[in-house]
């Protein structure tokens, strides 16, 4: 459930009743759940480690570093 679906949720909570809005919560989440399915499941994820630093360029205001 992203947060769009939370306070659609909460605003029917509110105006028609906690069955209701239970439900919707519920329909939403299944929802989200039917999608991910379908997904291919995530590897691992590889960390981005910086290499040695090779040359530093200064320029106004900052500089490049390689």
């Amino acid at each position: 459930m992203d947060g769009r679906d939370l306070v659609r949720s909460m605003k029917l909570v509110g105006s028609a009743g906690a069955a209701h809005g239970l439900r919707s919560v519920r329909a939403a989440w299944r929802r989200r759940r039917a999608d991910a399915a379908g997904l291919p499941p995530r590897g691992p994820e590889r960390a981005r480690v910086p290499g040695p630093m090779l040359e530093v360029e200064s320029g106004p205001g900052g500089g490049i570093v390689r």
